[in-house]
């Protein structure tokens, strides 16, 4: 892999809300402040947007066609931003096109798909990063070094409790109908990556699932190649004897919701998504512990909790930089990949037990 000592110039493909929001991706880039990182093109099948975007961002280069980005010499690192069925071709032009690139979550829609992108990201001498984000935050860190120095004991339990009003980002506005949109692929995607790392990487065992198409009616429960969930209540068990319990709903009647609890037979903690995000709030993390004198005890760690994506961008640009492993390279995608298939399947059978 080369040395690099020079400017690294990235394009985007994908012009959309994910790349333009505040605490998105420019945004993050950005934040950084790296002077030896520019974003150097953009690109997006839609006419005209990506020539808006490059305009509002000041961004030197736009396209609709991103074969025209990726055939400039000067672009050293691609970030995939578009729909999740686009991400397999994409990913593949890119590695052969000679680019490091970092793909948004979900990697790709199967795991099949992931185990041809990865098998040609392996012949490259590239970084490939599956993104993850929310791995690098430094309250991810903490949670998993709590785990890793047996703080917390045995950890033995980690639940997903999302849901998303109506009104919302994944309201109903966002409904595509397309095969692979559902919250159980979108949210599952980064909750069961968490899953495996703060759990230590345990193997799946097996799997459960019901998936419903809330806004209409249960009898579009389990025909996600119809319409996909957008509700998902999941059981992944493990090897170790752990177990992954994830609820999420999209476009429900209800209050906004998003919180992560993780339990050990020491300790237990409870953090809230929402609060951190959207809040920007210190106490957004909660630690319980149990002492033989003074009974039950609460922790509140106060620490500002890290953006978005601007943890993992700095990680990329490092692996670039530097030559260290990616932390999310593609193999522990390719397990999520496996366990939101088995999702699926156990979706479209009705809620059995998926092996794997």
């Amino acid at each position: 892999m080369e040395n690099y000592k020079k400017t690294i110039h990235l394009g985007i493909i994908g012009a959309g809300k994910v790349t333009t929001q505040p605490n998105r991706h420019i945004d993050s880039i950005r934040s950084l402040h790296d002077k030896d990182v520019e974003i150097t093109a953009i690109a997006d099948i839609t006419p005209g947007l990506a020539a808006d975007v490059a305009e509002e961002f000041h961004i030197p280069y736009s396209f609709e066609d991103y074969h025209d980005l990726l055939a400039m010499e000067t672009i050293d690192a691609v970030t995939i931003n578009t729909p999740t069925f686009t991400h397999k071709q994409i990913a593949l032009d890119c590695i052969r096109a000679g680019k490091h690139v970092y793909v948004e979550k979900p990697i790709t829609q199967t795991a099949e798909e992931l185990v041809e992108v990865l098998a040609e990201a392996r012949k490259s001498n590239k970084v490939f990063l599956g993104g993850s984000n929310g791995l690098l935050q430094r309250q991810m860190r903490m949670f998993r070094q709590l785990v890793s120095s047996g703080r917390m004991g045995e950890t033995y339990l980690m639940t997903i409790d999302r849901c998303s009003s109506r009104n919302q980002e994944y309201g109903m506005h966002s409904l595509s109908g397309k095969h692979g949109s559902g919250i159980s692929s979108h949210s599952g995607s980064h909750n069961v990556e968490w899953a495996l790392y703060l759990l230590g990487d345990p193997n799946p065992v097996s799997v459960q699932a019901r998936g419903y198409y809330q806004t209409q009616s249960l009898s579009l429960s389990g025909v996600p190649e119809t319409y996909d969930d957008d509700t998902c209540i999941a059981t992944v068990y493990f090897d170790n004897g752990a177990t992954f319990l994830f609820k999420a709903l999209r476009a429900a009647p209800g209050q906004d919701k998003y919180v992560m609890n993780l339990y050990g037979d020491k300790m237990s903690l409870s953090y809230d998504v929402l609060k951190c995000y959207k809040q920007q709030s210190d106490d957004c993390i909660h630690l319980y512990e149990h002492d033989p004198i003074l009974g039950m005890q609460e922790i509140i760690p106060k620490f500002q909790c890290g953006k978005t994506h601007a943890d993992m961008y700095e990680h990329f640009f490092s692996c670039i930089r530097d030559h260290i492993p990616c932390i999310s390279n593609g193999d522990r995608g390719l397990v999520t990949m496996r366990i939101l298939d088995a999702m699926e399947q156990s979706i479209l059978h009705g809620g059995c037990q998926i092996f794997l």
